[in-house]
């Protein structure tokens, strides 16, 4: 009960002093309150051996006053002892303004420097060289418990050389953080920004702050691993901790109570409570955009990158979503994404995109969950986020801006401050990696790679014997039956448009199909490799496009009314073209164009081929909760085979049908032996060598790998290794807005 005795004096009287009474005189459980502001002759108000300097010398105290008495109980707890002895309390006293306590580590020799370090630096006679706030002594007592048992292993083995430099360095690193949150208050308390790194082993994804202000969740993957999972960082912390049962997370979003996460995986939107137990699934969702979590139990969410997908709204304990947002055709709008509730729970904002070139068209809009309440808030491309006390926040010319924003008008008021240039941003989604809290702190992944990959060649045990296109921005490479030509589509890094652009093997010569400036993907070969069939997003939707290999002819659009259209096989005859609507599977017979529904998703189907024969579809289905492979026949789907066991994606054949291949969850090329004809037999899946492909986020992004047709070779588009850069992290971001 002696602690409390800081307490903020704000009221100032006339000539700027202070009408409130000092701290030293405020009431206390040992005696009333003095009418003087000075401590009475003679009287000491709480106990003498754990106040501060400034409090004996009846000074005004602040918060590091509380931390002083902190440093006091914390030594007295370690060495058994009090820091400052003495026979009355004015000897006390004068030991606590002269004198100092004796070194721990003098009485208690197994006391870890860095805990020794944190107790001088609250008994610190100055306040300004002591902790400025009761978060700082949070964060490094963190630390120091998460490396507490190397920290007494060390510690007992005094004559370990490497053990000691070990040490060493941790003192240091303790000195630099302790240096670090001490930078974030400037002089006599005023608050300053300070921008510092973390120290992770990977590049950040995406990441959310939780509603403590400190805690931030991440996603991301170790280079020696091939399958993001969500991580818990907390700043200031040497390392940050994966969660289990998260592989393939993506976009990460907190419960109010900061107790459970949200996240998108395997086409299905999961929670998570980090206090323990299995990870929940609540309901489909593919390829999810986003979601936020308000104090109601109400998660809103985007359940796919598709064209024309809007917001949904689903309890926080499961059951069936329900549509809240439809995208605005006559706005242009092709996808509602990135939600974020405000404080109230119930307006949000949200993004609205559109992906057919017309990058002016982006917008972040308010909406209500209690109307159709639609404003549009500003102009920016891809996600924003609100921060208290009253800022948003959002990306506009590869730079991170803030801006007042009133949550009684909802409208933004003065100018955007830029905070951050060069955060990451990926185009293909309208998602910039950063995350804001309520308490000042500020993470963003600087540009860590610009998507870029190269296509190499494999053969069966992983070697590298070839490369077939030099580094660039691919996406959904296809092999010619001939095996001498590729197709892409390629990313012009300069303007971010996308087109389908074809790549001879044998003499290096590349060829551009597509001029628009849509988003043009997912190029096909037919059998004899004089046509593409691909899909574009010019008509605000994905619509299947036919055009001739040799650029003689204009695209021909095959309209359809309806979900998004993928295309991702022509079988050997001719005859078909399979492709992906919405979740269900359909083909298109040629040249009547006529288009058949295939197979009806219990969940989500995709990237379906054809066996050699024409006779059988491969494919990959999350039903089970995690992609995995399947097989049935064509052109009527009877029956259905399982290939995979631990999950997979992306199938492929070999050219005499006799070999199935795949790619891993934590893609290993795998190979499974086949049996085709009148029936289907299947044997066990092997897995030929680890893979490194490029990562693929956008839902028209569906082949990272193609094979040769003897089953001998494998071209991949191989991310190319850069240099990691660290996550930045921004403490008190908006003092740099005053």
């Amino acid at each position: 009960m002696d602690f409390g005795l800081a307490k903020s004096a704000v009221a100032s009287a006339p000539g700027g002093a202070s009408s409130a009474p000092l701290l030293s005189a405020a009431r206390t459980m040992s005696g009333a309150s003095p009418v003087s502001p000075l401590t009475t002759a003679g009287t000491m108000i709480g106990t003498i051996q754990y106040m501060s300097p400034e409090q004996i010398e009846g000074k005004e105290a602040d918060a590091r006053s509380d931390l002083f008495a902190l440093g006091a109980v914390l030594y007295e707890m370690v060495t058994g002892s009090r820091p400052f002895g003495g026979k009355s309390q004015i000897s006390v006293a004068s030991a606590i303004l002269e004198k100092e306590p004796e070194p721990i580590s003098a009485v208690q020799p197994l006391t870890p420097p860095a805990f020794e370090h944190i107790i001088s630096a609250c008994l610190a006679k100055n306040p300004e060289e002591r902790f400025q706030t009761a978060q700082d002594v949070a964060l490094q007592l963190k630390w120091i418990a998460k490396s507490g048992t190397q920290v007494l292993r060390s510690t007992e083995k005094k004559g370990n050389k490497r053990e000691q430099l070990a040490w060493l360095i941790a003192g240091v690193l303790a000195l630099m953080l302790i240096a670090i949150v001490l930078l974030w208050r400037g002089p006599k308390g005023t608050e300053q920004t300070t921008y510092f790194s973390a120290p992770l082993p990977f590049a950040a994804r995406s990441a959310a702050v939780a509603p403590n202000g400190h805690t931030v969740a991440i996603v991301g993957h170790r280079e020696s691993e091939q399958n993001n999972v969500l991580w818990i960082y907390e700043p200031g912390s040497p390392e940050a901790t994966s969660l289990a049962d998260t592989g393939g997370a993506t976009f990460p979003f907190w419960s109010p109570d900061g107790r459970s996460l949200g996240f998108f995986a395997d086409g299905k939107l999961k929670k998570l409570n980090l206090a323990g137990g299995p990870v929940q699934t609540l309901c489909d969702a593919s390829t999810g955009r986003g979601g936020t979590w308000n104090k109601d139990g109400v998660i809103l969410f985007t359940p796919s990158g598709t064209l024309g997908v809007g917001l949904y709204r689903i309890s926080a304990s499961g059951g069936t979503p329900t549509q809240v947002t439809v995208p605005d055709k006559t706005l242009n709008e092709d996808s509602n994404r990135w939600p974020v509730f405000l404080p109230d729970g119930i307006h949000y904002l949200y993004s609205a995109i559109n992906l057919s070139g017309r990058r002016d068209l982006y917008s972040v809009y308010l909406g209500s969950l209690n109307s159709n309440e639609k404003r549009l808030v500003v102009r920016a491309k891809g996600n924003a986020a609100y921060a208290a006390p009253g800022y948003l926040l959002f990306y506009r010319d590869q730079t991170l801006f803030a801006q007042h924003f009133d949550t009684g008008k909802f409208e933004l008021t003065g100018e955007p401050v830029p905070l951050l240039r060069d955060v990451q941003f990926f185009p293909r989604i309208s998602q910039a990696v950063f995350a804001a809290s309520t308490g000042g702190l500020l993470v963003a992944q600087r540009n860590a790679d610009s998507g870029a990959s190269q296509v190499l060649w494999f053969d069966r045990k992983g070697q590298q014997i070839g490369v077939a296109l030099n580094p660039g921005i691919y996406g959904n490479i296809m092999l010619a039956s001939n095996g001498r030509a590729v197709a892409s589509d390629t990313t012009d890094p300069a303007s971010q448009n996308t087109d389908i652009w074809t790549y001879d093997l044998e003499t290096g010569s590349a060829k551009r199909l597509t001029f628009d400036p849509a988003l043009d993907s997912l190029p096909i070969w037919s059998p004899d490799g004089s046509r593409t069939v691909f899909a574009s997003n010019r008509e605000l939707k994905f619509d299947l496009y036919l055009k001739d290999t040799n650029g003689a002819q204009e695209e021909k659009v095959i309209p359809q009314d309806g979900p998004d259209r993928f295309p991702t096989d022509w079988s050997r005859d001719g005859k078909y073209v399979i492709y992906g609507r919405g979740p269900d599977l359909w083909f298109l017979t040629l040249p009547e164009l006529r288009s058949t529904q295939f197979l009806k998703a219990s969940s989500t189907l995709k990237s379906a081929r054809f066996s050699p024969d024409g006779k059988w579809v491969a494919y990959a289905s999350n039903e089970s909760g995690r992609w995995e492979i399947y097989v049935t026949s064509f052109p009527e789907a009877h029956g259905k085979w399982q290939l995979s066991n631990a999950g997979g994606d992306q199938p492929r054949w070999r050219g005499d049908g006799k070999e199935l291949f795949y790619l891993s969850n934590d893609n290993k090329i795998m190979a499974v032996p086949v049996r085709t004809g009148s029936n289907f037999d299947a044997g066990t899946p092997t897995a030929l060598f680890q893979a490194n492909p490029r990562e693929m986020f956008a839902t028209s992004e569906l082949f990272s790998y193609d094979v040769s047709s003897d089953g001998q070779k494998f071209l991949i588009n191989t991310q190319l290794k850069t240099a990691m850069t660290p996550l930045s992290v921004v403490l008190n971001w908006s003092a740099k807005l005053n």
